[in-house]
């Protein structure tokens, strides 16, 4: 009572004072709130000082779109781990050096990347360079790490360069025997020009010479401009007086030079087994022949059919591949090549080391810190320490190179897509009888490493329709047609759909031997089935109602490993090189609570480490990866028709609290009456939300607005019991004071509830 009492007579008889005091009080508070921050704030980020990474590339000249993917993958890796607060409050920062595609420049340039602050370099794009670059590094115990240069000598001949692709030695091998025993060639015309394509050509030889080929021809472009013309229609013309040239190497880097070599071929009306350096197997290079008549009328005229060999193929890649392209996409508008994945991984690779090397970042630790970085790198030295990247584990072996595959790609309208077989690394030969494979042809030896022959079958679920999206039983049913094209001696149809059932019988949901549609065409066997099931998937409802789920469908094979046959989107089939945006939208119109966002298809992998009981396999390296695909529909819950059909009674319902504020003196009495009644009401609305959901073992953001509304039921409450205290006790002037203050704290929490919603979830409210 005399708390009550003392309270009523400082606000009645000391206004003056009292308002005095209230301002006292709120600068104080601001004071503090300013004190806490900073104290917030330097324990929060123990330092702000920034990481620099560099980059060289060619950021001009004729080779300036490969530099500016280079920056662009890079730049958007070190984003991603800015936002997340860096690494120990540290910025990754990209210091950016043109080397112009130019050896001399390189050179030059190498000292002012070695005297900057960067603790590891990126780059270059090309061998020479990274060779003439590498000296300097090396010498200052600088590290570097490339992910496109790949003769032999960039590490060999230097400690501190590493690089997260294969050798030019093993690509040319494996190029030599996939045209030998796939394309079943045994003979080579070479094509070169310049000095990169001189040197190139000889490494291609002696490999295609050492695998039991044979170089029919060696031909060269000349490099007087007046001349080159002159000396492309030569080489055309004795391909052409040549029944059986045998594939025909290009050991090119200049995309002009190849344009004109190509141009003039193709209409000379020749069809050749035609193979790039992979300096070449970009898809921007495929692009520049839209200008011609032929290309406008038949898209891929030019280059349909050549072959290339690239390090990721995105109709083969998983779901850290396509997301990788699909962000690339969005943020700078067109699917980046092996070089900017290469790149990207190379970020990755440089800030693992950097986050498990401690560095002090100061100013006089910077030869340190680079000594760290580089101890971290050669730590990063096999698969179980791997992080992964769009090409899956990334980590560098005892040469500081990387065991990635080779994989071989054919152009098809301008698009690079798999050819029908590649070559894959054995990992795990002891559970592997080598003798007996490699005499039946299913293993190919290269030096001294065994390859699988992973046949490729392309792969289609084309979606009809999605409906009766039950988040509740964590599930979908979708109607959906299901495609292979595959070669002979493979039988790609032994799958398996976890969590899918059969809607229409109780068969199972995928009959192998029963497909609408049985051919053989092009070559290949087709196989088609239309498949209706329900599927479960795991739904993440922490942002209910403003959640997005993602509808996988997907299938694996339980029976042939993934070295030995994969499924690759069939890009084509699922005509994804077309913008259908509005077809795809179209599909999903009839799920009246859902928009649809995106589709996106990814190679799975299914893994198993089980011995089977086997002895020979106790205690050794037993993973097996087995093959599968997945197409995930991705959509966006429509907030506003949830909000309206299930929070105005909750809306409604917060004005019966803050009504109680306003009950003159004679029903003051029924005041908490009636805010427990709403408080009450308000819980059993909440129960009838959560029947429409299955049981999760956290909170969802609807529950938080029920929760901030009984928090105000309470508030009316007590509010309610001291201002009629108060009214008892003879203080009625401090208990309208105090019910009009509530009334203010109340709508400011309204709308602060609402604000925090907005900011949160604006983007999903739809």
């Amino acid at each position: 009572m005399r708390i009550f009492s003392f309270f009523s007579d400082f606000l009645n008889r000391n206004r003056t004072k009292s308002r005095a005091i209230y301002g006292a009080i709120a600068i104080v508070a601001i004071l503090m709130a300013i004190v806490l921050f900073g104290l917030i704030s330097r324990f929060s980020k123990t330092d702000s000082t920034p990481i620099p990474i560099a980059l060289v590339a060619p950021l001009s000249g004729e080779e300036a779109i490969a530099g500016e993917e280079m920056v662009h993958s890079v730049q958007m890796y070190l984003d991603t781990v800015n936002q997340k607060g860096g690494i120990n409050g540290h910025p990754l920062k990209l210091l950016t050096f043109d080397d112009r595609a130019d050896e001399k420049l390189a050179k030059q340039e190498a000292p002012a990347i070695v005297n900057s602050p960067a603790v590891v370099v990126l780059g270059h794009r090309s061998s020479a360079l990274s060779e003439a670059g590498g000296k300097v590094y090396g010498a200052a115990h600088l590290p570097a790490i490339t992910g496109t240069a790949n003769t032999d000598p960039v590490t060999l001949n230097n400690p501190y360069y590493f690089r997260n692709t294969y050798t030019r030695s093993t690509l040319n091998t494996v190029l030599s025997v996939y045209a030998k025993l796939v394309l079943k060639l045994d003979t080579a015309s070479v094509i070169q020009y310049e000095k990169y394509g001189k040197k190139l050509a000889q490494e291609f030889e002696a490999a295609f010479i050492k695998s039991g080929g044979t170089i029919k021809r060696k031909l060269t472009i000349d490099t007087e401009p007046k001349q080159q013309e002159q000396s492309i229609q030569a080489i055309v013309n004795e391909l052409a007086a040549d029944p059986n040239p045998g594939i025909v190497y290009f050991s090119l880097r200049g995309e002009e030079e190849a344009e004109k070599l190509l141009v003039a071929i193709k209409r000379r009306g020749l069809k050749l087994p035609i193979m790039l350096g992979q300096a070449l197997a970009r898809e921007d290079f495929a692009k520049r022949f839209e200008q011609y008549p032929e290309e406008r009328q038949r898209p891929g005229f030019f280059s349909d059919g050549i072959y290339a060999t690239s390090p990721l193929l995105f109709d083969s890649g998983g779901v850290d591949a396509q997301e990788f392209a699909d962000t690339y996409q969005k943020r700078y508008g067109k699917i980046p090549s092996y070089v900017g994945t290469k790149y990207y991984e190379a970020a990755i690779l440089a800030t693992v080391a950097i986050r498990n090397a401690n560095l002090q970042v100061t100013a006089n630790s910077r030869d340190s810190d680079r000594q760290r970085v580089y101890a971290a790198l050669k730590k990063i030295n096999n698969r179980n320490v791997a992080p992964l990247g769009p090409t899956g584990p990334l980590y560098f072996n005892a040469t500081r190179n990387s065991d990635q595959p080779v994989r071989v790609a054919q152009f098809q309208k301008r698009v690079f897509v798999s050819a029908p077989q590649q070559f894959e690394t054995i990992f795990n030969p002891e559970r592997v009888n080598v003798q007996r494979e490699l005499q039946a042809g299913t293993i190919v030896q290269i030096g001294n490493v065994y390859f699988w022959r992973q046949n490729v079958v392309y792969t289609g679920i084309d979606i009809n329709h999605i409906n009766q999206v039950d988040p509740r039983k964590s599930s979908f049913t979708s109607d959906f047609y299901l495609w292979f094209r595959y070669p002979n001696g493979v039988d790609p149809t032994n799958i398996k759909f976890p969590g899918g059932t059969n809607l229409v019988s109780s068969q199972p949901l995928f009959t192998p031997d029963a497909p609408l549609e049985t051919d053989t065409i092009n070559g290949l066997n087709y196989r088609l089935y239309q498949i209706r099931g329900e599927f479960k998937t795991p739904f993440n409802l922490r942002d209910y109602p403003f959640d997005q789920q993602d509808l996988a469908i997907r299938f694996q094979n339980t029976t042939t490993p993934r070295d030995r046959l994969i499924y690759v989107i069939d890009t084509f089939g699922l005509r994804l090189h077309q913008s259908n945006t509005d077809t795809e939208k179209k599909l999903y119109q009839g799920l009246q609570l859902w928009k649809f966002n995106k589709l996106q298809y990814a190679q799975e992998v299914f893994r198993t480490t089980s011995t089977e009981g086997d002895p020979r396999l106790f205690g050794i390296n037993n993973r097996v990866d087995y093959p599968g695909l997945s197409a995930t529909v991705t959509v966006q819950r429509r907030s506003v028709l949830f909000l309206v059909k299930n929070l105005l009674p909750l809306f409604l319902l917060t004005l019966v609290p803050m009504a109680t504020f306003y009950f003159p003196d004679k029903i003051s009495k029924d005041r908490p009456p009636v805010a427990v009644a709403a408080l009450i009401s308000g819980t059993v609305l909440l129960v009838g939300v959560n029947n429409q959901l299955p049981e999760v073992g956290y909170t969802v953001a609807l529950e938080y607005v029920f929760y901030v509304f009984f928090g105000l039921s309470l508030f009316a409450v007590a509010i309610a019991v001291v201002s009629d205290r108060l009214t008892l006790e003879g203080y009625k002037l401090s208990a309208k004071r105090l019910d009009y203050t509530a009334r203010i704290v109340y709508v400011l929490i309204v709308v602060l509830t609402a604000i925090v919603y907005w900011v949160v979830f604006r983007e999903r409210i739809s």
